[in-house]
């Protein structure tokens, strides 16, 4: 009973799907659509027609044999021949239409399936998704196998008119000669349907489990062969071992795929013995008919034409349902992604965000991926006063880029609020609220794409503003480097995605991060968020670029997060933050006052400037020490409940380094 419920919901499953797939191709090319169908319904008479025209030729010729003269018989004979050659012809002028169309159609359906499913993905407002090996799993598989269900769904549905046409047909004459006969064959294929079905599951099953081995297989071969691994995979000599790596991995998918086909090819061939013996029976049954006076010469023809064609009709059936099958598993990924939800809480109701004249206030926030994970962030409360710059301090792993994800809405807070000028921002639609803020993560994106591109995507609605990105450019620094490439802005940042008989550029690590805080540069935003800006630069490009982030933060509101002293007393407070938690807040003098982390962390550093001769970060101006009266109880509130410093704050503090 409970297998039969699960073959109901199967077959419930495997209709809905299929038409959901029927309905797409009529979407993307409704007359390639109609075209197929009619072709397919041609090329399903075209053996029925073929059958009685050679029935009709064997019996003339049976006459001719049995003394009807042949001059009567010719008109009727050519009639038949010239007909029997233009269903030929048709047949074999269909064929290769079928296929144009059919290629036609696949074109279309994989433009808009990939459309749809880019679309999705890249409208999902925030990252938990994509920080699912699951999901990758079920993406890979959709973007790569299911762009091709519908039309392979259409042309399965091709095959069942034609072959259902076959089918009916032949049977149709095997019950008028001989009903068991009909019954026989019919019943004879029920082992292969079960059968089919089930490996039809199985290398679903197959392409699930090899999916992830797939995708590491395909990162090994692009750490053998992608430019930017190239220098260490050479000085560490790491290319035997990376190939070992993709040679395992490789092989693995390769044992699952041959243990699956082996089992399919045994009990293939017990299903091939089984027709055969069908078969032969059958037409035992016809030759001792023939020989026995009950029918004639084109009757034999009919009839083991008849047999063959139902087995054969119904062997392409069954094959013809469980690729269909494997169409509608890999189909339901596809619209399972479709029918994610969005991973934030997004309001019904959205609010316009109104530009921050007070500050962002992060009130009890609290944060971990799910229950079954630990808090990373646990009770924060902080203050960003509008057009002050904060700088956020701490080892790492103390939860800084975390703080980012939520400051962002790239994540929601598991507890608490984060309010923009009192209003918390998930009210705001997301993408909206986003138009607010600039930020420059410390793994920002290298795109290989033109240095244009790369600048302009900042501000992706200003991409044709030359002056404006020039602009970006000039303030981060690297205006002379892109004005230097071969073809200047237009240079594509990429040695393989070059376009032919145009050279591309690669840049230096300080360089790319100079771009990124190109395309930072390209939104007039409320808030700017800096996390590492300067981790790549050399001392002289650091140097510059604490120059533009005094211009850049001057009156706006920012968030600075960097391991760099220099740096961090150019914000007006500085927030410590251990373990989740904000354990210190003030000014760089009040920090070192108290003798806490902040104090071991500067120490440890201003040690190392020492050690190396450099000078110690120059003190900060009387106006970057004046503090509002918001910061000043937020400091008197936050170094009142911290923790003492430990013996081990000095040993940590080297980490920061």
């Amino acid at each position: 009973m409970h297998k039969l419920r699960d073959w109901s919901h199967f077959l419930r499953d495997m209709v809905k799907l299929t038409g959901q797939m029927m309905a797409l191709a009529w979407r993307a090319l409704p007359l390639c659509f109609v075209i197929q169908l009619g072709l397919e319904l041609l090329q399903g008479g075209i053996p029925l027609a073929s059958a009685w025209l050679s029935k009709g030729i064997f019996d003339a010729l049976g006459q001719g044999l049995h003394g009807q003269p042949f001059a009567r018989l010719l008109p009727t004979l050519i009639f038949l021949l010239a007909t029997q050659t233009v269903v030929f012809v048709l047949g074999q002028t269909i064929a290769p239409l079928n296929r144009f169309v059919s290629s036609e159609l696949d074109r279309g359906l994989t433009l808009q399936i990939r459309e749809t499913l880019f679309r999705k993905i890249s409208g999902l407002v925030g990252i938990s998704y994509f920080e699912d090996p699951e999901f990758y799993n079920k993406m890979e598989l959709a973007s790569s196998r299911a762009q091709f269900a519908p039309s392979q769904a259409l042309q399965i549905l091709g095959t069942l008119i034609q072959q259902g046409m076959t089918l009916l047909s032949f049977v149709g004459t095997l019950l008028a000669f001989n009903p068991l006969l009909a019954l026989s064959i019919s019943i004879a294929i029920l082992p292969e349907i079960i059968v089919q079905l089930k490996f039809s599951r199985q290398r679903f099953g197959i392409a699930m489990l090899n999916s992830p081995r797939a995708r590491r297989a395909s990162y090994y071969g692009r750490l053998l062969s992608w430019t930017m691994f190239a220098k260490e995979l050479r000085l560490f000599n790491l290319g035997e071992y990376f190939l070992r790596k993709f040679l395992d991995m490789t092989r693995e998918i390769q044992h699952n795929e041959r243990e699956q086909q082996k089992r399919e090819l045994r009990w293939q061939g017990g299903l091939t013995l089984l027709g055969s013996l069908v078969s032969s029976a059958a037409f035992v049954v016809v030759i001792s008919s023939a020989f026995s006076g009950r029918i004639s010469l084109g009757d034999v023809v009919l009839y083991t034409s008849a047999v063959s064609s139902v087995q054969s009709a119904l062997s392409i059936l069954i094959n013809t349902m469980a690729h269909t099958n494997d169409s509608v598993l890999f189909f339901r990924l596809y619209t399972d992604i479709l029918k994610l939800e969005q991973p934030l809480a997004i309001s019904t109701q959205t609010q316009p965000v109104p530009p921050l004249s007070k500050g962002i206030t992060l009130r009890n926030i609290s944060f971990r991926y799910s229950e079954q994970h630990p808090w990373i962030l646990q009770n924060v409360n902080l203050f960003l006063p509008a057009g002050k710059c904060l700088a956020l301090v701490g080892l790492n792993g103390a939860g800084k880029t975390t703080l980012v994800k939520l400051l962002t809405r790239l994540y929601d807070p598991t507890e608490g609020e984060i309010l923009w000028d009192g209003i918390d921002i998930r009210t705001f639609d997301p993408q909206g609220f986003r138009y607010h803020l600039s930020t420059i993560f410390q793994d920002f994106a290298r795109y290989e794409l033109t240095a244009h591109e790369n600048i302009a995507l900042g501000g992706i609605e200003q991409i044709e503003a030359t002056d404006k990105i020039e602009q970006a450019a000039l303030k981060a620094g690297i205006h002379e480097r892109i004005k230097a490439l071969p073809d200047g802005y237009q240079t594509i940042l990429s040695r393989w995605m070059a376009e032919e008989k145009k050279a591309g550029a690669d840049l230096s690590g300080g360089e790319w991060q100079k771009l990124a805080l190109a395309r930072m540069l390209m939104r007039e935003s409320d808030f700017l968020i800096l996390d590492e800006p300067s981790a790549a630069l050399d001392a002289q490009a650091e140097h510059e670029l604490y120059c533009h982030f005094r211009e850049m933060m001057r009156d706006r509101t920012s968030l600075l997060i960097t391991h760099r002293f220099s740096t961090i007393r150019m914000a007006d407070s500085i927030a410590v933050i251990e373990q989740g938690q904000i354990s210190e807040y003030g000014t760089h003098d009040e920090l070192l006052a108290l003798s806490g982390t902040y104090a071991q962390l500067y120490t440890t550093q201003a040690e190392k400037y020492s050690l190396h001769g450099a000078p110690s970060p120059e003190p900060k101006s009387r106006e970057r020490e004046k503090r509002t009266e918001t910061e000043t109880t937020e400091r008197e509130r936050v170094n009142a409940n911290r923790k003492p410093a430990s013996p081990g704050d000095a040993q940590r503090a080297n980490s920061l380094q």
